[in-house]
């Protein structure tokens, strides 16, 4: 039976001196920092680069393109040049439906009625004389067998070329669609393909934006006055917010008249500007009240806070930045704009908290904690602990510092009569070291037979006193110190009882999340199309009707251009026929058509007729010609793409170029296939590298690296589970399954969602090590690390979340995989992997945790524990 054991007693120490007022700006101390001493210089400068920065960027939005997506320089845009130029071929940007509801047969004739031609024929006069449209071809004059009639004759397609790149087009297909769909005598006329498609997906961005804004707004203003705990203070992260999507947006604008920049570049940019924000202002924040609530003057605290928080804030913008920056060694434009957008991005925020931040809040100073709008909520908490104190817990009412910025203030008389002194690293993790003198003893000791399962007594560092024991009978082998139980958070309990059995917490939350990666190993990448649109959605409609009533049309077909073989020539007309058998013969070519003829299975089935007039140059000049090939299934899917790879390894009687929206999406493939690995070694190296700068601990850095990779496989296999497999519409909003998934959306959610885990990584680790530097065992350090701060990067992430899963609401998918992607990686990595897996982790991995080689020791380690 345990028993109570008397502590012997122990002489109470000398407290550190508080930092007398104004230290750090006089003579005697440390200099202040710059900001601060050049406060309202910084404030002035500041507000003048944001002017200048939005007076920059104000039309960058008319400058971005909705493209992007295909590398320059790609065998499918060369073939596409060559179809254009020489052929007026090529894929179409522009594809109007029209319909009627007469029959197809003799009697009705369909869209091959008089008045429906006659309507048609008016329609494609309105749409040729547009000076932004290249060539018309339409189901009337191009005749039989070229794909443009449906099967039962009740529907055609009118196609469109346009001039100029993708913004150029875009701007096309927004002037001329209002004049050319609608009711045309006994047609109805709807608009889809390329072109189309865009505008729609821009119109939809802007709606969901301004939808999203009105859900996310209310809830991220009362989040942010929760956690900032007063007005002036939840508007730090705003203006930091502010100051680096300002920042982003002019050089975005200046990257314009360089690069294709994409339009998703400007929308990503300004959330992460806004979440890094949150993140850095509210470590900042946090870590300047904890010191101002322990004594210090304004000008120490902010030089403590810059001093260790703000280290943190920027290692951990260096890990972000890198994460960003790994997305430029592709070369698609998307991609490429994201990248600038992020490293850009995430230095402004870094320069707003770290510069902007402090100087606000050093011409703050008191005034910072006013018009808190939910004080009245918070006052009975302090009244509680109070009370608490009362009944014999003095811990709950000495003043401490909460994790999440706010101050629970000392009862007036406290029976403890604790003295604040400047030891931080008292054992009791409240930053306090007791003062000779205290009523009732303020040091807290453990008892004498209180041991841990190292052989450690409890109480490490606190003054002797009879205030407080230890029960002689502490359980051992829990490696809980009798000192790490003295922590009062949520966070430091949960992560005492995950310490306490590491093994029967780690394992399981680890198969959990191997379990949500299973989905991943099942993934099947293609390329977003019309169904990035709802289902209701105009081009939306026109993309189904292309895949169900018209295989055969040019529109869906793999090209393959021949520019050096003129097939006007006998020889090389036989070497195209022998050619044309070949890759007839491919798993899943359904149909070959060509200058020669048509061919299927190996054989010529049909020879040339009139309408192979089109596979011949339109005019003098260079030569060549082309093979239309139609494959079985849907174009744009993974089957296409691999069909791509097949007809390219066919031996061609000239250099060949294969082109179509299958062969784009097999470019875009194998162009991050080939680039992944070096984006991956240069996310992982710069990771650790950085994490080895900030903790100098190799164990925690590779530690870091694997468990981040553990959770972001699990939101991969999440995204394959609802996006690719249809699962759980219900919860997400409803889209358009089509059995795989964008090949950049698992990319874009990595190197955000691994940048926005390691700025949690960095915080929570910081403060470990900071911990086990003041003479914390490893228990301890975690419990304490966790407990203080925890609840910064779950309120953050509790805000990320609540802004993604408005984004989330977006009716176009990419929109909506990214947010939810987003939301679930910052939520399991804030809660499932930061507060059960690592205090498990480094548990059991004990005083490996800490292990440094002598080169890679900072000073702190070769001089022993520091005093905060």
């Amino acid at each position: 039976m345990p028993t109570t054991t008397k502590p012997s007693p122990a002489p109470n120490p000398a407290p550190e001196p508080s930092p007398p007022p104004g230290r750090g700006d006089g003579p005697g101390g440390p200099p202040a920092p710059f900001a601060v001493r050049h406060r309202h210089l910084v404030s002035v400068v500041a507000l003048l680069l944001m002017a200048l920065s939005g007076l920059i960027g104000r039309d960058v939005a008319d400058r971005l393109s909705s493209g992007g997506i295909v590398p320059p320089g790609a065998e499918s845009m060369r073939a596409e040049e060559v179809l254009r130029d020489r052929f007026g071929a090529g894929r179409p940007e522009m594809v109007l439906l029209v319909r009627t509801d007469a029959a197809g047969g003799p009697g009705g004739r369909g869209i091959g009625a008089p008045a429906a031609v006659a309507a048609g024929r008016a329609v494609e006069r309105r749409l040729a004389a547009d000076p932004g449209v290249e060539r018309v071809l339409s189901t009337w004059s191009a005749g039989p067998g070229t794909g443009l009639r449906s099967r039962d004759g009740r529907s055609g397609l009118v196609l469109a070329w346009l001039r100029g790149g993708d913004h150029e087009r875009g701007k096309t297909a927004e002037r001329v669609v209002p004049g050319v769909t609608g009711r045309f005598g006994p047609l109805e006329v709807t608009a889809g393909g390329e072109a189309p498609t865009r505008v729609e997906v821009a119109r939809q961005a802007s709606r969901d934006a301004r939808l999203s804004e009105l859900v996310a707004l209310p809830v991220t203003v009362t989040l942010l006055l929760l956690v900032f705990g007063s007005l002036p203070a939840a508007g730090l992260p705003v203006l930091v917010g502010v100051f680096a999507a300002l920042g982003t947006t002019a050089l975005l604008r200046g990257l314009t008249g360089l690069t294709e920049v994409s339009v998703y570049a400007l929308n990503i940019g300004t959330a992460l500007a806004f979440a890094l924000a949150i993140d850095y202002s509210l470590f900042l924040v946090s870590r300047y009240r904890e010191e101002r609530a322990r004594g210090a003057e304004d000008t120490a605290a902010l030089r403590t806070a810059l001093r260790t928080a703000g280290r943190a804030v920027a290692f951990s913008a260096g890990t972000v930045a890198c994460s960003m920056a790994a997305l430029l060694v592709f070369p698609h434009p998307l991609l490429r704009s994201l990248g600038f957008a992020g490293v850009a991005v995430t230095v402004m925020a870094a320069v707003g908290s770290l510069v902007v931040l402090p100087a606000v809040l050093a011409l703050l100073g008191d005034r910072l904690d006013r018009l808190d709008v939910f004080a009245r909520w918070r006052r009975p908490r302090a009244a509680a602990a109070r009370s608490t104190e009362a009944a014999g817990c003095p811990d709950a009412a000495e003043g401490r510092p909460e994790a999440d910025g706010s101050v629970t203030g000392a009862a007036p008389g406290a029976a403890s009569g604790t003295a604040r002194a400047g030891a931080s690293d008292a054992a009791d993790g409240t930053g306090r070291a007791g003062a000779t003198g205290a009523a009732g003893g303020t040091g807290r000791s453990g008892g004498a037979g209180a041991t841990d399962g190292t052989g450690r007594t409890g109480g490490i560092g606190a003054a002797g006193g009879t205030g407080r024991t230890e029960v002689s009978g502490a359980p051992r082998g829990t490696g809980v110190a009798g000192s790490a139980a003295a922590e009062r958070g949520g966070w430091g309990r949960i992560a005492l009882a995950v310490m306490r059995r590491p093994l029967a917490t780690g394992v399981p939350v680890a198969c959990l999340l191997v379990l949500l990666t299973v989905p991943f190993a099942d993934v099947r990448f293609a390329m977003s199309d019309d169904r990035v649109l709802p289902a209701s959605s105009a081009a939306g409609g026109v993309g189904a009707a292309l895949r169900e009533d018209f295989p055969g049309s040019p529109v869906g077909a793999t090209t393959i251009a021949l520019p050096g073989l003129d097939a006007r020539v006998p020889a090389r007309a036989a070497e195209l026929d022998r050619y044309a058998r070949r890759v007839s013969t491919v798993d899943g070519v359904t149909r070959v058509d060509t200058a020669t003829g048509t061919y299927a299975r190996g054989r010529l089935v049909t020879g040339p007729s009139p309408s192979s007039a089109r596979f011949l140059p339109r005019r003098s000049g260079p030569g060549g010609t082309y093979l239309s090939v139609a494959m079985a299934g849907e174009p744009g899917g993974p089957a296409g793409a691999d069909r791509v790879g097949a007809i390219r390894a066919v031996p061609a009687p000239s250099p060949a170029r294969v082109g179509g929206f299958d062969a784009r999406v097999a470019d875009v493939r194998g162009a991050i296939g080939d680039r992944l690995p070096l984006a991956l070694t240069l996310v992982g190296v710069s990771m650790v590298v950085l994490v080895l700068g900030l903790t100098r601990r190799p164990v925690l850095a590779v530690k870091a690296l694997v468990l981040n990779t553990l959770s972001l496989c699990a939101t991969f296999g999440a995204l394959v589970f609802v996006f690719q497999q249809g699962h759980l519409k219900w919860l997400v909003g409803d889209f358009v399954t089509t059995g795989s998934l964008d090949v950049q959306i698992p990319v874009v959610t990595f190197c955000v969602a691994f940048g926005l885990s390691m700025d949690y990584e960095c915080m929570l680790l910081s403060r470990m090590v900071e911990e086990h530097r003041a003479g914390a065992d490893t228990v301890t350090a975690v419990a304490r690390g966790l407990d203080r701060t925890a609840r910064l990067f779950t309120w953050s992430a509790a805000i990320l979340a609540v802004v993604m899963v408005a984004l989330a609401t977006s009716g176009l998918v990419f929109l909506k995989a990214v947010g939810v992607g987003l939301a679930l990686a910052a939520v399991l990595d804030a809660t499932v992997v930061r507060g059960l897996l690592v205090p498990a982790v480094m548990r059991l991995a004990g005083r490996a945790n800490w292990w440094a080689p002598a080169w890679l020791r900072g000073k702190e380690d070769r001089t022993g524990p520091l005093v905060r």
